[in-house]
């Protein structure tokens, strides 16, 4: 499965700057498959703990359409954030962001400290410096998403994002499959809903994840009763039923919302 990854990508015009506050597309501030930017650092958090937390908020932002993009009002997320006790989900009053600054709410919702003015330029430095974080460079970290790990901040010249899924190369932060997943073309989602957007908990004894909406598609997994599963806000209907695209126990696939407790 293809790793997912949040960022603040560009406004609603397709400009850095000038837009109106909050997100007006949906997609300013966003969830998408990661790509070869191409990127030149990973710089991974060295507590697990923090690496979910940064996960956790760039979820948060990404589901909040009060978070919009522009340059020149950057760090008026951060003055947001801290207000709300960096619990991104909670804010209410239209702000805005970049990438590097989104970066540095996600990291100071985790409790460490770094400045909301940090940018691509310095940020590698800034985030090592901590004594939190170790920079990777290697190529099988850049050229791939085998190998990276939820909550890994990925660096390119003039952008910055958090991966928010393992690479195939590794294991889940949370409870593995009952069994191996099997390989299937996941199909794109087709609608999205930020309010849908947050953490859900399987309600039934096991819940299939499968390669599209409908119980007649690939089947990719178990997820048991109590596994939590990340929503974006991404789904598919089929039969009047909303069939939502979700993470877990390192599998993207979709799930019967019927069987789903937020």
């Amino acid at each position: 499965m293809a790793v997912r990854i949040g960022h603040a990508s560009i406004d609603e015009n397709g400009h850095a700057r000038g837009g109106k506050a909050g997100d007006q597309t949906g997609r300013e501030v966003c969830v998408r498959t990661w790509y070869n930017k191409p990127w030149i650092a990973v710089i991974r958090p060295n507590n697990k703990k923090a690496a979910e937390k940064i996960a956790k908020a760039m979820e948060q932002a990404c589901a909040n359409d009060n978070i919009g993009y522009d340059q020149n009002e950057r760090t008026t997320l951060y003055a947001q954030a801290k207000a709300k006790g960096w619990d991104l989900s909670k804010i209410t009053t239209k702000c805005e962001t970049d990438c590097s600054a989104l970066v540095a709410v996600c990291v100071n919702a985790a409790g460490i400290a770094v400045s909301k003015d940090i940018y691509t330029g310095n940020e590698k430095k800034a985030l090592v410096n901590t004594g939190k974080f170790k920079a990777h460079t290697d190529k099988k970290y850049l050229t791939s998403d085998k190998c990276l790990k939820r909550g890994d901040i990925l660096l390119a010249s003039g952008h910055t994002a958090v991966v928010l899924s393992n690479g195939s190369g590794e294991t889940s932060t949370t409870t593995k499959p009952s069994a191996p997943a099997k390989k299937a073309k996941v199909e794109s989602a087709k609608n999205l809903d930020k309010k849908l957007a947050g953490t859900y908990t399987v309600t039934t004894e096991v819940l299939n994840i499968r390669s599209g909406a409908g119980k007649d598609k690939t089947d990719l997994g178990d997820l048991k009763k109590g596994t939590k599963v990340t929503c974006y806000g991404y789904y598919n209907v089929k039969d009047n039923v909303k069939w939502f695209l979700v993470a877990a126990n390192g599998i993207t696939g979709y799930v019967s919302s019927k069987y789903l407790k937020k």
